[in-house]
This record gives C-alpha cells, sequence and structure tokens, in this order.
C-alpha cells in the first residue's frame, strides 16, 4: 500500500479537491521515515517510567538492536516506527488499517516496553485506545487482548504473539508481533454481523478524530500530512457507509466532527457538506440539531478563509 497514494487500492474516483501547494507540514510529513532513532522517548510513552536504563552495549540492548536491524530492513510502508538512545527498551509504532477493512485510512498507535528478561519474556504493548474499543482485541483500557484469536490462530500466537507467555517463544521478534496485530485484528470482518463492522469503522472515524486532536508526540507531522492525504477517502467512505442510516442525530454529529478535525488541519473538505444537505430530519429534533451542525461546519470554514 502506498501512503502517498490514498486510492492506492484500485479505485479510480475523482475527488474533485482544489490543488492545494505543498507547505511546511506537507515537506516535514514526506521527510518522515519509517524508522528512526531518535534521542529521548516522549513524555507520554506509556511505559517511560517503568525499569531503569538499559546500555546498548548489553547483552539486552545488543538483542533490541538486532530488532531495530530486522524492524529497518522489512518494515512495510504502513508501519513507522520511532526508536530513543536513552532508552533502547522502549519503542512507539504507528499503524495504518489495512485496505478492505473497516480500519482502512485509520491511524493506530502503539507503545512498546522490552523487559529485562527479554526475549525470554514477551515485550509489553500498549495500544493508544483514546477511551475506544476498537474491536475485541483492541480494548479502551490499551489492552492488547489476544485470548480471542487463540482458537483459530493458535499456531500463529504460538509462534508470534507478545504479550501472551505461554505461546511466547525467544526467536519471536517484533516485526511479527507488528506484522501479526495489523492482518490479525485489523481484518475485514472483526464481528460476526454486518452491523457490527460498521460500527467498527465509525469507531476508526472516532479514533481519526481524537489522533488529530492529540496526537502522539514525536508524530505530530506524520499525523498533519498523513491526514490531508486521506481527508477525502476518509469522507468518501463515511458517506458511503451511512448514507440512508436510521440513527440520523449519531451520524450527523460524528461526521460534522469529522469534517470539523480535517478541515481544520488544512484540507479543503467544503464540498463534502453535501452530504448532510441529503439527510432529511425526521423530526423537529433531527432537523433542528441538522441545522445547527451545518451552521457550524461552514462557520469554521468561514473562520479557515478569514
Amino acid at each position: 500500500m502506498d501512503i502517498m497514494n490514498p486510492n492506492s487500492t484500485g479505485t479510480s474516483e475523482f475527488y474533485g479537491e482544489i490543488e492545494e501547494i505543498e507547505d511546511e507540514v506537507e515537506s516535514r510529513f514526506n521527510l518522515f521515515k519509517n524508522f528512526d532513532i531518535i534521542p529521548n522517548p516522549p513524555d507520554d510513552h506509556r511505559f517511560k517510567k517503568d525499569s531503569s536504563r538499559v546500555l546498548l552495549e548489553s547483552p539486552l540492548g545488543q538483542k533490541i538492536e538486532q530488532e531495530w536491524n530486522l524492524l529497518k530492513k522489512n518494515l512495510p510502508n504502513s508501519i513507522f516506527v520511532r526508536v530513543y538512545e536513552s532508552r533502547v527498551d522502549l519503542m512507539r509504532i504507528a499503524m495504518i488499517g489495512p485496505p478492505h477493512t473497516p480500519y482502512h485510512h485509520g491511524l493506530f498507535f502503539f507503545d512498546i516496553f522490552f523487559p529485562r528478561n527479554y526475549p525470554s519474556y514477551p515485550p509489553k504493548l500498549y495500544y493508544h485506545s483514546y477511551g475506544l474499543d476498537l474491536n475485541p482485541n483492541l480494548r479502551h483500557g490499551g489492552k492488547v487482548c489476544l485470548s480471542m484469536l487463540a482458537r483459530r490462530y493458535e499456531r500463529i500466537i504460538r509462534e508470534w504473539y507478545a504479550c501472551y507467555p505461554q505461546k511466547w517463544n525467544k526467536h519471536s521478534s517484533i516485526l511479527h508481533v507488528l506484522y501479526a496485530i495489523q492482518g490479525l485484528f485489523m481484518c475485514a470482518k472483526p464481528y460476526s454481523t454486518e452491523e457490527s463492522n460498521k460500527k467498527a469503522f465509525e469507531l476508526t472515524c472516532g479514533i481519526v478524530i481524537q489522533v488529530l486532536r492529540e496526537p502522539p508526540m514525536d508524530f505530530e507531522d506524520f499525523v498533519k500530512g498523513y491526514f490531508r492525504k486521506r481527508a477525502h477517502p476518509i469522507l468518501l467512505k463515511f458517506r458511503k457507509e451511512f448514507d440512508g442510516d436510521k440513527d440520523q442525530l449519531r451520524i450527523i454529529e460524528l461526521f460534522t466532527n469529522l469534517y470539523r478535525v480535517l478541515e481544520k488541519n488544512g484540507t479543503y473538505c467544503m464540498h463534502h457538506l453535501c452530504f448532510l444537505k441529503s439527510i432529511k430530519g425526521n423530526t423537529e429534533e433531527e432537523s433542528t440539531i441538522m441545522g445547527y451542525f451545518m451552521k457550524t461546519a461552514k462557520a469554521l470554514k468561514y473562520q479557515a478563509d478569514s
């Protein structure tokens, strides 16, 4: 998947957007590497207070350096890693939701900690959920839950997965873990019903809103640039998924909040407001609330242009 081409999955829709001149945000985004070593971990890293400094020349440090080299050579375009000179036992991961899934175009973050007895014992993972249950395996408290996949993917879990000590083995790697999370957890049908799978996309939209409002540290430039590239595909997918949805008020509010953060981030999205105009309020309350969101969305555009 090409992160520079949101339409790389084979579609050829024309979005009608105005061509935008590359600015400083987009320049920094285009320079953002899949793997990079930076001096210090950010203050918002989940495991920053865990353990003490690990020296790169120590046995654990050498093993972690092997993990770094493996990631440098094999990371796909959809996964981004930051590691730290002063804390080699920590990592931060950004993961793009795979195509043909409810998570496509979403951006998901994980913090990783290597314990002293790694690789005999697995690394710790923390998912930045922003309080949302993305699916049964990525929970709102940040837990990466593997038990629900244990029966269906027992062999893969036994060989690859972290946070599951009895299934982890010392030949597993962080790269395997990341592939497994992206390939198995973020699947096309995380739930047994279509309605629940639509809910997964709704939660992904909620993650987009929260990530843009509070991007994890060290990834601010990446988040801004990424969602400038993805704003139109996200809004088009939203319109397709929720066209004719019965729960009008929830959908109106979610669409407007999504539109506002994407527009505020620097992408012209005004033409997508036709989605709100197409919704007919079934009650006076719905019509009033829809009118309010239309007004606030247009007001935001006016402020941006002033």
